[in-house]
């Protein structure tokens, strides 16, 4: 049986939610992130931490709207991008920050009890889209599920732009990583994202099955030095990412029918100069309502743009787990509770036809 799970306040306006099974951060003090799981047994962290706020709590920043400011109080771990998945842009009239003003809010926070046990809610309001947030996450075991809700306050029908930003550890789970889950394809970035790439701009790369409808794509070396961003489309809502020998396998999912796209962002110790000075290798796998990384405000000359009606709500809902896998098996789904099915395979390198 599941342990009971703990949350409560600690240094710095975060939270913690804990049981038998792995500890959680999240901070509201700057946009919910997910600052850190923690595989209790062997004490491992799953999500990427920066070093310059590893002892850190960084808190509210909304004023400065470039990709300067967020990567100055950038933490790691998991944000939340809305309604702005991309650089600085202005729609309607609104000035929206890179990645979104959600990702930077402060936002109050309370325990609360549910039918899922006690859980931690939530709740900001933008400054410059007419948006009421909530989120509310509780533990399953090993598995953090959250729920995140968008109220559009207003009459006007308002595009947006929404995405999970979960970077994960390269010294675990990430490390020579193999990201599995329902697609075929990576395509990268159209434009150069880096001096050096991976993948080459617009180049589509075919990835090999390891069961039907999975895909097994293994990622750069993380020696590098390259930066690469690609888009995948997929037809479920999840994926499991682990490197050899760790014995520990990462899961996301959510609702494809919101969240189509993956974007696999990995800066594998490039560029050589601000942020990351070639110090970080850095692997991201995020939901995405659409693709490519772009402006909000230039997205709405293609179609596909997702829009809030006026006085209505979207939800969505979403897990990360974190759990024990042998050499040779491989994820090939995740369930309703965020637990991944796991088949054995003879050799994972050769894939299936």
């Amino acid at each position: 049986m599941a342990s009971a799970t703990s949350v409560r306040p600690v240094d710095g306006g975060a939270w913690t939610l804990e049981n038998d099974a792995v500890t959680v951060v999240v901070n509201p003090a700057r946009g919910t992130d997910i600052l850190s799981l923690v595989w209790r047994a062997t004490g491992e962290e799953i999500l990427w931490r920066s070093p310059h706020w590893v002892d850190r709590v960084p808190a509210a920043d909304t004023a400065d709207a470039s990709d300067v400011s967020f990567f100055d109080n950038y933490a790691g771990g998991m944000q939340e991008l809305f309604p702005n998945a991309g650089p600085p842009t202005t729609v309607r009239g609104a000035p929206l920050p890179f990645h979104g003003e959600a990702a930077r809010r402060s936002w109050a926070a309370e325990a609360v009890d549910t039918a899922d046990g006690t859980a931690l809610r939530c709740v900001t309001r933008l400054a410059r889209y007419p948006f009421r947030m909530t989120k509310t996450f509780w533990l399953d075991g090993s598995v953090l599920r959250f729920r995140s809700e968008v109220e559009n306050l207003s009459t006007r029908a308002l595009p947006s732009n929404w995405g999970l930003h979960p970077a994960f550890n390269t010294a675990t789970v990430a490390r020579a990583a193999t990201v599995y889950g329902p697609f075929e394809e990576l395509t990268a970035h159209p434009e150069e994202f880096g001096a050096r790439q991976w993948m080459t701009p617009g180049e589509k790369r075919r990835v090999p099955a390891v069961a039907p409808g999975v895909g097994a794509l293994e990622l750069a070396p993380g020696e590098g030095p390259t930066a690469d961003l690609g888009y995948a489309t997929v037809t479920g809502g999840w994926f499991g990412l682990r490197s050899p020998g760790c014995g520990l396998v990462a899961t996301m999912s959510w609702q494809s029918e919101l969240f189509p796209e993956i974007w696999v962002w990995q800066e594998c110790h490039a560029p050589g100069d601000y942020p990351w000075w070639g110090t970080e290798h850095i692997v991201a796998v995020e939901p995405h309502t659409t693709s490519p990384f772009m402006p909000l405000g230039e997205r709405l000359e293609r179609p596909g743009v997702p829009v809030v009606a006026g006085g209505s709500t979207l939800s969505a809902e979403f897990t990360l787990g974190v759990h024990a896998i042998a050499d040779d098996e491989v994820p090939v789904d995740v369930d309703e509770r965020g637990v991944p099915v796991l088949i054995t395979v003879p050799d994972e390198g050769e894939g299936v036809a």
